[in-house]
């Protein structure tokens, strides 16, 4: 993955980075700072650490290296272009240096917090399960082997630093648990220890009030039950021990981020810095718990895989193979449940209900957010992960098959790839170079400005429907290295040469600016715009290019044919059928009356039975049959909008046009007449009409009568 090609990664990188060349924390101003943005409030942990990493890394001039894509498409997975939110160039490259040396090493560091994440993980497990390694390894193959965890593990995020230690505070939860199981009252330093692992996770984000707040619950439910098992329930020293341990777990926490809680109070008027979030994203927007509850779907597949700034998605079976791996271990999981019968006193002591109620607090809180800000992110349920991948282990082991243990992580594995390989690389990849114009593409030699040549285009997609998306090649060339970052513009123009499809972008699909060419060598620039779903059809839209800083339309380098969805239906029979391959199956005339000056609207239907493959005209005329017309309406099918070089069999076209009425045209009765001629040779197409071909090759269609003017 690129560099700063995931969620906020390059505003985590400097934070880190401004942490290390000031040597103090960021706080949220006004106007905010743009490098930092949201993370300017968040909990230090993770930057002081990065920054004790890269403070001997020279980064200065960062901020005017790092190139943002300023047509960035944030948070869209249906655009199909500007997917990289930063231009990429040689300065990335190995060997790495600067910035680009920094960022790396802060990514590693998240991958260093993701195995320690798996280890926490693979450990608790073997506390759970001693006796069967095997469910350990699935847990953990299943987590290594997510997408998503790996995506966001080879990022610079914050999230890396949390997710371990609330792994780590669960890991020595249970180890708390397993003591007392065996008879042994709780260790004072394992009290502080957990203490500090919690302190440190408040000091990385917010959920670590919340994990607070649960390791508290969670050794209230140790002392109860060892009361319970004890019968003993009116010992004073029984009490003053629950306090004394919820004591050496607070004092810990409180040492280490009180002061963060009372900064940010004094701040910004919230001890958790929440309301700097929810203002960065725009205000509160007053969710209802229906409105958050229907954005599970995307918080459930960004669990899975969602890549770049939530606008990169794996192909469909990717959900689907993830989707199977959790139902076969909800099912094993419901087997287990009816089989083990636990009296529910049992239930709420064991470690299975404990860790899933972490997973329902951390939920809980995210839902909250979810209230005051859009959140749906998978990724801010991983603090919950180790509860999240023991229960897929049990649920999955509970088959009893030794394809449970191989077949999920293999799965899972696969996924990975394929998104590895089969997305994320592709998304970002930059457009070829080519030394000479391919002989199948039509030549513009266009002089572009900017020092830029449009040597030709190609046109990938022949038809589509509003909606679809639409393919082009463009290829170009810079004489000379421009000047400026040259954008260019695309514009698609359907009916009435309205805009059915648009883009504003750099070259190379926002990967490519033409600043970073070789001058000489050919960009082969392919990328899709989506139709408007409004776009009215059918057409023959017509493709223009042109750079931003040029003036006039640009250059036409392509038509699409744009057609509905579907087809309407034609009246039957046909009322004449016109050449080889058009049949007239309806036809009216809007008023039978007009007066000089006026006109009349004509509506018409074609039925389209073989392509006629050159464009025609609409003989519209109003006289007596034989003799000059006295009035024409002749125009192209739509105005010209869907040519009929374009129309193929299947097809049928709801026309309408227009017959002006000459404003010395004398009262009386004339008939109306319809045909069809080659607009290139001015020949009438033959007619025929009840098995009969008509005279002049036109049918009357009716009389209009023409009236005095009043």
């Amino acid at each position: 993955n690129p560099l700063f090609e995931a969620p906020d990664e390059h505003w985590h990188f400097f934070t880190a980075e401004f942490i290390a060349r000031s040597r103090r924390l960021p706080q949220v101003t006004a106007p905010p700072d743009p490098w930092l943005s949201q993370e300017a409030a968040q909990p230090p942990l993770y930057y002081l650490l990065g920054a004790a990493l890269i403070a001997p890394i020279d980064t200065a001039g960062a901020r005017q290296a790092v190139w943002l894509n300023p047509f960035a498409s944030v948070g869209n997975a249906a655009d199909l272009t500007n997917l990289n939110r930063a231009v990429h160039g040689a300065w990335e490259a190995w060997p790495w240096q600067g910035y680009a040396l920094a960022a790396h090493v802060l990514r590693l560091f998240s991958t260093l917090l993701g195995l320690g994440t798996l280890l926490c993980l693979h450990a608790s497990a073997r506390l759970l399960w001693p006796a069967d390694a095997r469910r350990a390894l699935l847990a953990t193959a299943v987590v290594a082997f997510l997408p998503q965890f790996n995506f966001l593990h080879a990022s610079i995020t914050n999230d890396a630093l949390i997710i371990f230690l609330c792994a780590a505070a669960l890991l020595q939860l249970l180890q708390l648990y397993v003591q007392q199981t065996a008879g042994a009252p709780p260790p004072r330093r394992r009290l502080l220890l957990l203490g500090i692992t919690i302190g440190l996770a408040a000091l990385s984000k917010t959920a670590g009030i919340l994990l607070w707040l649960y390791a508290l619950g969670f050794i209230g439910i140790l002392w109860l039950r060892g009361k319970t098992e004890a019968r003993d329930w009116r010992s004073r020293a029984n009490l003053q021990s629950l306090i004394s341990n919820l004591l050496l777990l607070s004092a810990p926490v409180l040492a280490l981020a009180g002061w963060l809680w009372l900064r940010s109070w004094a701040l910004y008027g919230d001890p958790t810095a929440a309301s700097q979030f929810v203002a960065f994203a725009g205000g509160d927007r007053g969710y209802s718990l229906w409105q958050v509850l229907a954005e599970s779907g995307g918080l459930w597949r960004s669990l899975f895989a969602v890549f770049g700034w939530f606008n990169v998605l794996p192909p469909a079976w990717v959900f689907w193979v993830w989707n199977g791996i959790v139902l076969a271990a909800a099912v094993g999981g419901m087997s287990a449940l009816r089989a083990g019968e636990k009296s529910a006193l049992k239930a709420l002591f064991s470690p299975a209900w404990l860790l899933f109620t972490w997973l329902l607090l951390v939920y809980a809180g995210l839902a909250a957010f979810m209230l005051r800000t859009e959140a749906a992110q998978g990724r801010l349920l991983f603090p919950a992960l180790l509860p999240l991948a023991l229960g897929l282990a049990a649920g999955l082991a509970q088959w009893r098959r030794r394809a449970a243990f191989w077949l999920p992580p293999l799965l899972a594995l696969g996924t990975t790839l394929a998104c590895l390989l089969g997305t994320i690389a592709p998304a970002y990849a930059p457009p070829p170079l080519l030394d000479a114009l391919p002989a199948d593409v039509p030549p513009l030699n266009a002089d572009m400005g900017q020092g830029l040549t449009l040597l030709g285009a190609r046109m990938e997609t022949e038809t589509a429907v509003p909606g679809d998306p639409v393919t082009l090649t463009l290829y170009w060339r810079a004489e000379t290295r421009p000047p400026t970052n040259a954008e260019f513009k695309l514009e698609l123009l359907g009916r009435d040469l309205a805009p059915i499809a648009e883009l504003h972008s750099y070259h190379g699909r926002g990967l490519y600016p033409a600043p970073l060419w070789p001058p000489g060598r050919i960009v082969a620039d392919q990328f899709s715009v989506r139709l408007d779903e409004a776009a009215a059809a059918p057409v023959l839209a017509r493709a223009f290019v042109r750079l931003v800083a040029a003036e006039g339309p640009g250059v036409q380098v392509g038509e699409v044919k744009v057609a509905p969805a579907a087809w309407p239906a034609a009246p039957e029979p046909a009322l004449a059928r016109i050449g080889e391959g058009v049949e007239l199956t309806a036809v009216s005339l809007a008023d039978d009356t007009a007066q000089p000056g006026g006109s009349v609207r004509v509506d018409v239907t074609w039925r389209v039975t073989a392509a006629p493959g050159v464009d025609l005209t609409t003989l519209l005329h109003l006289g007596p049959g034989g003799a000059p017309p006295l009035a024409t309406g002749d125009a192209p099918p739509l105005g010209g909008d869907y040519p009929t070089r374009a129309w193929a069999a299947g097809e049928v076209i709801t026309d309408r046009y227009t017959l002006p009425i000459p404003p010395d045209l004398p009262p009386g009765a004339y008939p109306v007449w319809i045909g069809m001629y080659d607009s290139a040779s001015i020949t009438r197409l033959p007619l025929t009409a009840n098995g009969a071909r008509q005279p002049a090759d036109t049918l009357q269609i009716g009389t209009l009568t023409v009236t005095k003017v009043r």
